[in-house]
């Protein structure tokens, strides 16, 4: 794959070919894919002119080796300007197992802090988060998790289009003691309808560690 990539050179002639073939290898050069969905319900308050709440909850179906998770979560954010944001997000998961010797309903908790900021651009808007997080095993097995992570999106404006098109790319690492790297790339698009913010999104997520975990993840969610 490599020495095709390099023959190629990337010109601008043929930029979508080399595009086109870094995608395919990415994405099909797996093992093993699952499928997992996820359905978000929440709602946004605002607290005071710079700070805003948002409360959810986000059942998340796994369909290959993942357990099925209940996952609920208060987000606080402050805008600091029109470029920065901060936040802190407090998530609750329950987790059901129901494969392997031990199953039961295990709880998990985690916290993220994070920055985000907003660049407007000649076309579109894009917006770089930088987060670090860190997981706790209440009940049930697994490791404790320290993680960092980087995202990067897009915002394309359509003409005359009101669900446009949002991409992202991050990178996720994570320490001892199972240093984690995983990389995910999505699209997304939303629209309010009678007064609900909908939204739908698909990302595919490689394990740069272990070849044999990767994911396809369709998203959906409702805001009141």
């Amino acid at each position: 794959m490599l020495w095709v990539l390099h023959k190629f050179k990337c010109t601008m002639k043929n930029s979508w070919i080399c595009l086109a073939l870094l995608v395919a290898q990415f994405a099909f050069g797996q093992s093993t894919i699952e499928t997992n969905a996820w359905l978000k319900l929440g709602h946004k308050s605002s607290l005071s002119e710079a700070w805003s709440l948002s409360t959810s909850g986000q059942y998340r179906s796994g369909f290959g080796m993942s357990n099925d998770q209940w996952l609920t979560e208060l987000d606080f954010k402050k805008s600091v300007n029109k470029k920065w944001d901060i936040g802190t997000e407090l998530r609750h998961y329950v987790v059901f197992d129901r494969k392997g010797g031990i199953q039961g309903n295990f709880q998990r908790a985690r916290v993220q802090f994070s920055a985000e900021q907003h660049i407007n651009l000649p076309v579109g808007k894009a917006h770089i988060r930088y987060a670090v997080q860190q997981r706790q095993v209440l009940t049930g097995s697994g490791n404790n998790k320290f993680t960092a992570r980087i995202r990067g999106e897009f915002d394309l404006p359509i003409k005359n289009f009101s669900w446009d098109p949002t991409f992202g790319v991050e990178y996720l690492a994570s320490g001892d003691p199972d240093f984690d790297r995983s990389l995910r790339l999505g699209v997304s698009t939303g629209d309010k309808i009678a007064g609900k913010k909908l939204s739908f999104g698909y990302f595919f997520q490689r394990d740069l560690t272990n070849a044999g975990l990767h994911a396809h993840v369709l998203q959906s969610g409702i805001r009141f």
